[in-house]
């Protein structure tokens, strides 16, 4: 049973990952989507750190350092990266939920590179969630595909094989060395990518962008990722990922309420699939002997 501080911190790291999407949308206003990631990801970096109480905690062995640097280009350059990029031509609301079949595909993955049981309710969940993807993408090509679907499409991709490589060989390590490590292993990446692959815009330095990235940099990355890594050490990774769905959910009212985006009736369908199938794939699907195994000291949420 988890405790009420456990809860609330879940919710509060959903509230604060929900705000990227409309806030992603305003940051594009001044800058392109690369920028916006280097950003992030430098502001995200000074946070860790500090949060982190410096360079203590970071492991010395170059394997560890290499999956950390591994981890920080897929879960921080590779899957922003696309994020923003996709968010570019998309609206915040579907970015987000697309994103958000995360929990989808990791279970497929999950059951590929860590041989994870793969129960009925959990390729029933799997599917179903995947059906409402192809309902969000009926509706994008009567309208015409662009390729910001695809980037959002690789984004969750690339995040859910980051979460692989996390679960698989540094879940044992420190929470906050690991927080602050990847992002800075991300930066010179991201700097290069933005440098050859846009035009920088120098007049969208202002209060509102900068603003707005110390809040991604600090809530939206350093002490959300955190409280994430803090959960899935101590609790069933599969069980944390059924309540996902809340991120694009509230996502989707604050893009109405920040942005005025209104959605149509495809993407609520599309939607609700997708948050149905993650709740069946990852709590329902849970066999009777998985919770906590494989990892010390994990709990129910």
């Amino acid at each position: 049973m988890a405790s009420v501080r456990d809860v609330a911190a879940f919710l509060a790291m959903a509230s604060m990952w929900a705000l990227n999407y409309p806030l992603v949308k305003i940051a594009l206003l001044f800058e392109g989507p690369l920028y916006i990631l280097l950003f992030r990801l430098l502001f995200g970096a000074v946070f860790s750190i500090a949060i982190a109480g410096g360079f203590r905690h970071v492991p010395a062995g170059l394997r560890d350092n290499a999956l950390i640097m591994i981890t920080g280009l897929l879960n921080s350059a590779l899957f922003m990266g696309f994020w923003f990029l996709g968010e570019r031509t998309e609206s915040a609301s579907i970015s987000s939920i697309i994103i958000y079949t995360f929990p989808i595909i990791n279970i497929v993955l999950s059951y590929v590179f860590l041989r994870e049981d793969l129960t009925a309710a959990r390729a029933i969940g799997t599917v179903v969630g995947f059906a409402g993807v192809i309902v969000i993408f009926i509706e994008q090509l009567s309208i015409g595909l662009n390729t910001g679907l695809i980037y959002l499409i690789l984004a969750a991709l690339v995040w859910s094989l980051s979460a692989v490589v996390y679960k698989k060989y540094l879940s044992g390590r420190s929470v906050g060395s690991v927080n602050a490590m990847q992002f800075i292993y991300a930066l010179p990446f991201v700097f290069v990518w933005a440098l050859f692959g846009e035009k920088f815009r120098a007049a969208g330095l202002g209060y509102e962008f900068l603003g707005t990235m110390v809040y991604m940099g600090l809530f939206g990355s350093a002490l959300s990722y955190l409280i994430y890594f803090h959960l899935t050490r101590k609790y069933d990774v599969s069980l944390i990922s059924g309540f996902f769905f809340v991120v694009p959910a509230i996502s989707v009212l604050l893009s109405f309420v920040m942005l005025h985006e209104t959605s149509t009736l495809f993407t609520y369908a599309g939607f609700g699939l997708i948050s149905a199938g993650i709740f069946i794939a990852s709590t329902m699907g849970r066999t009777a002997g998985s919770a906590g195994k494989g990892k010390p000291g994990s709990r129910e949420l």
